[in-house]
């Protein structure tokens, strides 16, 4: 179905429940739309450029005439012409401006959307064509006041504080041909420090630094005990199957009678990685699947 726009440019958030197909679409629309607030974006960010320069020449040019002296009758009047002409430059620049931004909140991170698109054409060889898959998708930046889950004193820096931050920007969730269920999110973390710093002169300045954590990836799959019972008689050997990419560290696994669950964190300098990303995500299915086939031998 198509994308509510109106809702989509207050929330920056793709949310759905359709067959993959469906929402693969809406993906490609999305990124329509991105590349044209790019280019609306660009073309309104220089039109206010030229006219803010506009401004600022004419600027100068009425401070050279008035600097004169405002007794001849020909320089009241170039007084007036400047300062009027300056006016509707000057309501032109705010408009290009205001375009411009209008726009830039349109300019989507293509990272995600392209990362989602991978993933879902992924997940699709081993599920129903016409089943139904759960996305939202969020184009929110992290460091939001609606992202900050904690504020804490700074461990050394008297006055200074830390926000933390946590953006769930991805989760799908679905049912694979075998009748496992999954559900995928992922959590970008940073941490904020900021303060007052007193100079050597005595003046205080405010300081703000902000630190990415990286990405942490969160997949769990409820699994049919009828097909994977002996899954729980593997939990020791659950950790050896585990094989992630050289970057990316498991945090924490999980296993259950029911359920097997992978925390895993990609580091700062490839959470933005498309390639990096996709190839965590995926040796996470396919390392736990490597249990569970094993499981199913085991179990008949």
């Amino acid at each position: 179905m198509p994308i509510e726009l109106e809702k989509f440019r207050k929330e920056l958030i793709y949310e759905e429940t359709a067959p993959i197909t469906v929402i693969t679409t809406d993906l490609d629309d999305l990124s329509a739309l991105d590349k044209l607030a790019e280019l609306k974006q660009q073309k309104y960010g220089s039109t206010a450029l030229y006219y803010f320069l506009g401004l600022l020449t004419l600027s100068v040019l009425t401070f050279i005439v008035f600097s004169f002296g405002i007794e001849k009758a020909f320089i009241n009047i170039a007084v007036v012409v400047l300062i009027t002409g300056c006016i509707g430059l000057g309501i032109a620049w705010i408009y290009y401006l205001n375009m411009s931004n209008k726009y830039k909140k349109l300019n989507l991170s293509n990272y995600r959307y392209d990362l989602t698109k991978s993933l879902l054409q992924m997940l699709a060889r081993d599920m129903d064509e016409t089943a139904s898959i759960y996305v939202r998708l969020s184009f929110k930046k992290t460091e939001r006041d609606d992202n900050k889950n904690n504020t804490i004193p700074h461990p050394y820096k008297f006055g200074f504080k830390i926000d933390i931050y946590e953006n769930e920007w991805l989760k799908i969730k679905g049912s694979f041909l075998d009748k496992t269920r999954f559900f995928l999110n992922t959590n970008e973390v940073c941490k904020k420090q900021y303060g007052y710093k007193r100079s050597r002169s005595g003046k205080s300045k405010y300081k703000s630094k902000v630190k990415s954590y990286g990405l942490e990836v969160n997949l769990s799959l409820t699994y049919p005990q009828r097909r994977y019972g002996a899954v729980k008689g593997l939990k020791n050997d659950v950790i050896k199957a585990i094989k992630l990419p050289a970057a990316s560290t498991l945090r924490r696994i999980k296993v259950t009678d029911k359920v097997i669950y992978l925390l895993v964190r990609i580091p700062p300098e490839f959470a933005e990685n498309k390639e990096k990303v996709y190839q965590t995500i995926t040796s996470m299915f396919l390392s736990v699947y490597q249990v569970l086939n094993l499981a199913k031998m085991l179990s008949k």
